[in-house]
């Protein structure tokens, strides 16, 4: 009898922990911040939940102003055992508030089976008291358009131009169905006190797996 509890046991945790695994699939959006300057405030890296269960990344705080150093972005997309019959979008959120966090502060994405970019969002941090709180997610919904599995990237663009906007302004990662997939190139934020910002788009890119070698690395194919 001693040796049926433990059996017993054993069972008893898997049939909890298998479930809670099969609702984890589909995709998520990763972010980091590379620069390491202390203007660049609260988490650095981190990933959202997973479409199947949307959970929004950590969030990463911008008080970029005259003092020296900015902040790189970088963003990727993670896929787990996406499946067909789903389409996805992303979802951006500033939740500071600030005056100098300009344009639509919460947008998402158009769906898989009608995409589109992000609404403009415009950073204008500089000297003056606070920041902006930046987080991301992805969400799901069922769709019989969608026939196949996706692969999905993230696209980013910096459309103001102002020359506190440095680095790669328009670039797209690499896609969800590799091991590591690539970040976008590196954007660099450095505003402050001078005229001008920075306005950010997103955009999911998700297509079949076949489309892939028609797209290029700076612009959504989808």
């Amino acid at each position: 009898m001693g040796h049926i509890f433990p059996m017993v046991s054993l069972l008893l945790g898997l049939l909890i922990v298998q479930p809670a695994s099969g609702w984890i699939y589909g995709f998520r959006v990763c972010f980091v911040e590379s620069e390491g300057s202390s203007q660049c405030q609260g988490s650095r890296q981190s990933c959202s939940g997973w479409s199947s269960r949307p959970r929004w990344t950590a969030t990463f705080r911008d008080d970029t102003d005259g003092r020296g150093g900015g902040c790189n972005y970088k963003w990727q997309i993670q896929g787990h055992r996406p499946r067909k019959n789903y389409e996805y979008r992303l979802c951006f959120q500033e939740t500071e508030g600030s005056s100098q966090c300009q344009g639509v502060r919460s947008s998402c994405t158009g769906w898989t089976s009608s995409p589109s970019w992000t609404q403009p969002f415009r950073d204008d941090t500089d000297g003056r008291s606070g920041g902006c709180t930046y987080s991301w997610k992805i969400e799901q919904q069922p769709s019989h358009i969608i026939d196949s599995e996706p692969v999905c990237r993230i696209c980013f663009k910096e459309t103001e131009g102002s020359s506190q906007c440095q680095g790669n302004r328009k670039s797209c990662s690499g896609w969800s169905d590799t091991t590591s997939p690539g970040w976008t190139a590196p954007f660099r934020d450095d505003t402050d006190d001078r005229s001008g910002g920075c306005h950010y788009n997103w955009f999911l890119d998700c297509v079949p797996s076949y489309m892939k070698s028609y797209c290029d690395n700076q612009n959504p194919c989808s």
